[in-house]
């Protein structure tokens, strides 16, 4: 279970259904730039992931409170690329709404599937 500690309390990172139709929104390609961007641990999508994944707390925590965060725990040295990809995959490629379509698509690519289990696995 992903979490992510904002103003000092610890919260459980879940998917629901408006934090699915809030990443969708986000990204211009959908779900598969999001399941793209998941994989890759990228930097910019992490606070959006984060803060869809933090909806279903009902603390209304706004996109600027989560990057605010991220750029408090980047500042500490206390986040690292490693943490990154591994919570956006666990948040995104691994939770079950997403999981089926990335294997369709690892199964598509035996390279592809290869490369992100090493990713999964060496975190």
């Amino acid at each position: 279970m992903a979490t992510f500690v904002i103003d000092g309390k610890e919260y459980e990172l879940k998917l629901t259904f408006e934090a699915v139709k809030r990443l969708n929104k986000a990204f211009e390609g959908g779900s598969y730039e999001l399941i793209g961007k998941a994989i890759a641990g990228d930097f910019e999508a992490f606070p959006i992931i984060i803060h869809a994944a933090l909806l279903h707390t009902g603390e209304n925590f706004s996109q600027a409170d989560v990057t605010q965060a991220v750029e408090e725990l980047f500042a500490q040295e206390q986040i690292t690329f490693d943490d990154i990809q591994r919570v956006s995959n666990e948040v995104v490629t691994e939770s079950f709404f997403y999981k089926p379509t990335v294997q369709k698509l690892m199964n598509q690519d035996p390279e592809m599937k290869k490369a992100y289990e090493q990713l999964i696995t060496a975190n």
